[in-house]
């Protein structure tokens, strides 16, 4: 399935300008405004136009800032009320934005100057309005959204809104002096978790809180028009910080707070700047040099690295589910089948069920189904007895599944998803069945996690409706799939599927039908390099914490264990071949192959012999776990059996060959054109494979945390030590997963060449070389 594709090297003799369209910096904003009238009872109301969310673009700011001056200034205007169009309030800022204001560099603003100071110079004068000015808050309030509303004096809200500040999503504060307001009218325990996690309020703990002042059923514009007729003005600017919110600031409540954000989202460096901006609120300065402060601190975290990668990553999300030139329009989907009751396929039809979708579940057994089916009920009345789902609705969940024997079940299923175990030729039986009991139009898709798919979807009679659907386990929590295309599959076979994901509310990603797609593919150097670190001289502990204090969800020996050590060395044993390499696993094979000859898997095997409720390369003991000492005997008979003498490995040479093996894998992914840019693949490790998103994903790391060039040499390095050791050393199975990939190689030279000043904002150096080459016709596409 792998298929190489030749790639001349492209020369970059002098800068190329690009005009690619960013997600970040699109190439044209259409104009946005607010418009405005003034009631017979002499009450002035501004509109924010800017659907679908009222997000405060540049050109709507100027809009607003005419538009208020006019309402503030006319004589026959009583009072003012600042409200959104539609059922929106307002989103927040404009983040396409953000790439403009970057671009300038930090010498482009003044040291006390905010990027933002056109928003703040107009939430200033709201502030200062001589008449008083309520927010009706129609829909949400998100970011710069509650800042507009926190520099009304009043907020009415309708019952049904939320509040919210989540810039610390973004890696960054509220930079509309909403660091400054917010304590000024609610309570510390309140306002700080909303700052440091970004999670809303609903509209009843937002009144309870002081952040609304009303709570409103319906008419929220006529009701704020009423509230504005009957107070004062009354600007937060001027009121002072709780006293009780002073008194616990001082006595180290903001410490404490920003100790346990810390521990929940390490490595994050916005949460310290927010506490700062609080400090500031809570001292004796003014208002305006609380203000200043938090302009400050805002700049630093916009120029920041770590800003860069979470707003890559929020761009990236809404950008995966683009197909380039896909015109067709994706069909229905009324009815789903699933074939295979084990956890994967309940898993996949909860994902459904819980949509309102019908789901036919499919298994060859009467036990192995009714299994399934207590697998499913027990999830959700999990979450009726934790109060987390109604009693009703979990009866009516189940009432939407009918478990079946019979392939004819599935004659009016729209989708079929198989998830049966990953045996070439069971997954071929099936979809013969599937062919004569299914409806033409009906998509007959897979859940395979690395067999060729168009060899499965050769025994249909039309392959065209056949892709791969990768899901994630338990495909019920699991936010990724990785939508595969076969070489026959049609547009509007992709375009449905790329809709079942969103549907579903999962992170789709489009992919091609090369080994192990392409999660499973890059994972695969990183766990052979974490084996061979072990065997040159690192510990295990060693391996796990250096990936950990990366900022990997887990380090790659205790995911051996928590996925099953027995996964490739079965595949191997079928195939009769133990030194069998593939693109989805490699040696060294030693040390997991003593381990699955004794029946230490991992966590699926425990040993009550010794108390543990799982044994593979660790013991587990409920949630602590222990490097099994057996296991750090077995490392130093392997390494004297191969003739190794163990030497220091540092920490960062660990992270260094396990993360830049795996990029260059995603280079070369690319280069083949099983990916259609390089954002989808930091899509895939973030929601599939637990990689930070602070980092953005290891393409977006490679590039702008490491340097391009810093990843090439490096593996120049660590590919002749490997050629070496296993030239030298004839235990030792040849790996090619460090030799560097072309693409990265012409990346190299362009940024040399000076094309990275010529890229748009937001657009990763990889993809602009990807169009150059397509525009000479040199790039190879799978999809």
């Amino acid at each position: 399935q792998k298929v190489a594709s030749p790639t001349s090297t492209c020369r970059f003799s002098r800068p190329q300008v690009f005009h690619l369209q960013s997600a970040q910096h699109p190439r044209k904003l259409p104009k946005m405004t607010t418009k405005i009238n003034v009631r017979p009872d002499g009450v002035g109301v501004l509109t924010l136009c800017n659907p679908p969310v009222n997000s405060l673009a540049s050109s709507l700011m100027e809009s607003m800032d005419a538009n208020f001056q006019k309402l503030a200034t006319d004589p026959a205007v009583k009072a003012i009320v600042i409200t959104g169009e539609g059922n929106f309030f307002c989103g927040g800022a404009e983040i396409s934005e953000f790439g403009k204001m970057t671009s300038k560099g930090p010498d482009g603003f003044g040291p006390d100057e905010s990027p933002v100071k056109a928003l703040t110079d107009v939430f200033d004068k709201v502030d200062a309005c001589p008449k008083t000015v309520v927010a009706a808050v129609n829909g949400m309030a998100l970011g710069g959204g509650l800042e507009t509303a926190l520099a009304c004096h009043y907020r009415i809200g309708l019952a049904s809104v939320s509040v919210g500040l989540p810039e610390v999503t973004l890696g960054l504060l509220p930079g509309g002096e909403g660091t400054q307001r917010i304590p000024r009218v609610a309570p510390l325990e309140v306002f700080l978790p909303m700052l440091l996690t970004g999670a809303p309020l609903n509209a009843a703990k937002a009144h309870k809180a002081g952040i609304l002042d009303a709570i409103v059923k319906s008419n929220v514009v006529d009701e704020a028009a009423k509230f504005a007729l009957s107070m004062p003005p009354n600007p937060i600017s001027k009121r002072p910080v709780l006293a009780a919110t002073r008194f616990k600031a001082l006595g180290g409540a903001l410490e404490m707070t920003l100790n346990q954000a810390s521990q929940k989202a390490k490595g994050m460096i916005a949460p310290a700047a927010i506490i700062k901006c609080v400090e500031a609120a809570c001292s004796n300065i003014s208002f305006e040099e609380g203000v200043k402060e938090e302009g400050r601190q805002f700049k630093k975290l916009l120029f920041s690295v770590q800003s860069a990668a979470l707003r890559h990553l929020f761009f990236s999300e809404r950008l995966a589910n683009k197909v380039p030139g896909l015109k067709e329009k994706p069909a229905p989907i009324k009815k789903v089948g699933i074939v295979g009751a084990g956890l994967m396929g309940t898993g996949i039809a909860i994902c459904f069920i819980q949509k309102g979708v019908p789901v036919i579940l499919k298994d060859a057994k009467q036990e192995w189904l009714d299994a399934g089916m207590k697998n499913i009920v027990k999830i959700w009345s999990g979450k009726v007895a934790k109060g987390r789902l109604p009693a009703e609705k979990a009866k009516g969940y189940e009432a939407l599944i009918k478990p079946t024997l019979k392939y004819e079940d599935f004659a009016d299923c729209d989708i079929i998803i198989e998830a049966v175990p990953e045996i070439m030729s069971l997954k071929k039986e099936v979809f013969q069945a599937l062919d004569k009991h299914t409806k033409p139009g009906t998509l007959i898709c897979t859940n395979t996690s690395g067999l060729n798919i168009d060899e499965i979807a050769a025994v249909l009679k039309d392959p065209s409706r056949c892709m791969g659907t990768h899901f994630f386990s338990p495909a019920n929590v699991m936010q990724l799939l990785e939508n595969v295309r076969t070489s026959k599959a049609s547009d509007a076979t992709v375009a449905t599927c790329m809709q079942m994901g969103k549907m579903i509310n999962k992170k789709a990603v489009l992919v091609g039908n090369c080994d192990g797609f392409v999660g499973n593919r890059m994972i695969a150097p990183y766990a052979s390099e974490a084996k061979q670190l072990i065997e040159d001289g690192a510990t295990i502990a060693q391996v796990d914490q250096a990936a950990e204090a990366f900022g990997m969800a887990m380090g790659p020996m205790t995911l051996g264990d928590l996925v099953g050590q027995e996964l490739f060395w079965k595949q191997r044993k079928a195939a009769g071949d133990m030194k069998k390499q593939t693109k989805t696993y490699m040696g060294p094979y030693e040390l997991v192959d003593w381990l699955c000859e004794n029946g230490r898997f991992g966590l699926k095997t425990p040993d009550p012999k010794i108390g543990a409720n799982g044994r593979g390369i660790y013991i587990h003991r409920g949630r602590d776990k222990m490097v099994d000492p057996e296991v750090i005997a077995k490392v130093e008979e392997i390494r004297k059996a191969k003739g190794v003498t163990p030497r220091t490995v540092t920490d960062q040479e660990v992270v260094e060959r396990l993360f830049f093996s795996l990029v260059n894998e995603g280079f070369k992914i690319l280069e083949e054109g099983f990916a259609q840019r390089s954002s989808d693949i930091d899509i895939v490790y973030i929601f599939g494979y637990g990689f930070p998103p602070a980092k953005g994903g290891p393409m977006f790391w490679a590039e702008n945390y490491v340097g391009l060039p810093v990843v090439l040499e490096k593996l120049k390095v660590y590919a002749a030590q490997a050629k070496e050791r296993f030239t030298n050393n004839k235990a030792y199975l040849p790996v090619d997963y460090f030799e560097p990939s072309k693409l990265l190689i012409e990346c190299v030279q362009a940024e040399k060449a000076g094309m990275k000043k010529k890229v748009p904002v937001g657009v990763p150096l990889v993809d602009a070389v990807l169009a150059f080459k397509k525009k000479q016709g040199k790039g190879a596409s799978k999809l």
